[in-house]
């Protein structure tokens, strides 16, 4: 029985010119609610570009474009609600994407509004505001949990939601690669890169930013000059000088973009794919929590490496469906393990996919988000 029959989904990302996740929120998001219900509705005619120019933009919270976007995205939910009766919003979004009033008349119309968001450890500021406001609040990490229960909101602490279409088997047949990462030179995976590699690792790196092109992973609009005194006295100095030594060697090890046609080859002639999911604060901190990529790539039956939080372990069982580490050291032992012993990777990533397909999917998520509703 469906959770949910008739659903208008939100997701700003998918509606700007580009961007990475543009893409992958529409397969895994639209296109994964999509078969569930009766009746999906997205909205149309829509650009949130104006939303989506980096986390360290500021947006004026007033502009005609905020205001202009607001009003058709409201027009559009009460046009779906006359015509068919909704059951539910369900978006992912920043309190800046969109007007309070919004939601509170989403909501006085007797629709329930569920917002998902995956970074409340790190930027919980840009949620804040649309929590207060939303009926549901679903986010993955469970360190967030008592930021929400400050705010005495309703919330579900539950992993990402898959769509198994857009997981094929990409379990590794034919080893070309002992250890690969796929993603941008952002926060500070250039110095684990760098350390796996003095370790005796050396990881293929593919995704944009590497060689020069779409991401400048020492880019700062702030004058050299006025940042010089205050990295002085920032905690991370020792590792932002790391990142700089070890910058040249880690580039050697990249080979350009990815393309949606080379993906699948690329995953399975890998043994081993590599997870860095930590992420930066506003006060320059550090922090492991599960990312989209720690349920993606099990999803696909690959043998997975991440970093050790209690998000991973609750969502995997340790050394049979993931593997985990608590230093790049420890990362390079299991790597070359695996080397060892590939039919023993090929059976975690196996172990993994049937978990991933089993409990993280959107038919289960649905089911969760209606019951705690």
């Amino acid at each position: 029985m469906n959770a949910f029959k008739h659903v208008f989904a939100v997701v700003p990302d998918c509606h700007t010119e580009s961007g990475y996740y543009r893409m992958l929120w529409r397969r895994h998001i639209y296109d994964g609610i999509r078969p569930l219900v009766n009746h999906l509705v997205t909205p149309e005619g829509l650009d949130f570009s104006w939303a989506r120019k980096g986390h360290d933009t500021p947006l004026n919270l007033m502009s005609a474009e905020r205001i202009q976007t607001s009003e058709k995205l409201l027009d559009g939910i009460k046009a779906a609600h006359a015509e068919r009766g909704l059951d539910a919003v369900i978006s992912y979004c920043y309190s800046h994407d969109l007007q309070a009033e919004v939601i509170q008349e989403t909501v006085r119309m007797g629709v329930p509004w569920i917002n998902f968001y995956c970074d409340s450890t790190h930027m919980f500021e840009k949620v804040e505001e649309l929590a207060r406001l939303v009926s549901l609040n679903w986010f993955p990490e469970m360190a967030a949990v008592s930021k929400y229960r400050a705010l005495g909101v309703p919330y579900l602490c539950e992993p990402f939601a898959m769509n198994p279409e857009c997981l094929p088997d990409l379990t590794c047949q034919s080893i070309r690669h002992p250890v690969a990462f796929i993603g941008l030179p952002t926060s500070n995976r250039i110095t684990l890169l760098g350390c796996l590699k003095l370790y005796g690792c050396r990881t293929v790196i593919r995704g944009n930013g590497w060689l020069g092109e779409g991401v400048d992973p020492f880019y700062n609009r702030v004058p050299r000059s006025r940042r010089f005194l205050k990295a002085l006295f920032q905690p991370n100095l020792g590792e932002k000088i790391l990142r700089r030594a070890l910058w040249p060697s880690v580039r050697r090890m990249a080979e350009g973009p990815l393309s949606d046609q080379e993906f699948e080859g690329f995953v399975r002639s890998s043994l081993v794919l590599l997870g860095l999911n930590q992420g930066k604060d506003a006060h320059g901190h550090f922090a492991s929590y599960l990312k989209f990529r720690d349920v993606e790539f099990p999803g696909y039956g690959c043998c997975y490496l991440t970093e050790h939080n209690p998000d991973v372990e609750r969502v995997f069982e340790i050394g049979k469906e993931v593997l985990t580490y608590r230093g790049m050291k420890e990362a390079a032992a299991q790597v070359k393990r695996m080397e060892k012993e590939p039919e023993t990777a090929r059976g975690i990533g196996q172990a993994a996919r049937k978990r991933v397909l089993s409990e993280h999917t959107w038919a289960k998520r649905l089911q969760g988000l209606a019951a705690r509703l």
